[in-house]
């Protein structure tokens, strides 16, 4: 039996910045784009569905200096425009 792994501390269940950059490598990856060219590569995911005084959520991640950075992180308190729901490719890299 495997030991449980628990979240750390204050972590919840919520998609996260680090699940965007899974999703932006995930994606460079099956377009065989080489690492070396992720630079300069953004990407954005926003959902709906919030509980408490935040209707839903609109992030952005880049590629710089070889770590992916939050660059957007727009809660809102309103639903999302059509365009802005699910993950989105706003620049690849070099």
């Amino acid at each position: 039996m495997e030991p449980k792994k628990d979240k750390a501390a204050g972590a919840c269940d919520h998609f996260q910045p680090a699940d965007l950059a899974g999703l932006a490598e995930d994606h460079l990856k099956a377009k065989a784009v080489p690492e070396e060219l992720w630079e300069g590569s953004r990407f954005g995911y926003g959902a709906g569905g919030g509980s408490g005084p935040f209707r839903a959520v609109y992030m952005e991640v880049e590629r710089k200096n070889r770590n992916w950075v939050v660059v957007k992180l727009d809660r809102r308190k309103e639903d999302l425009e059509p365009g802005d729901a699910g993950f989105k490719v706003i620049r690849e890299g070099a």
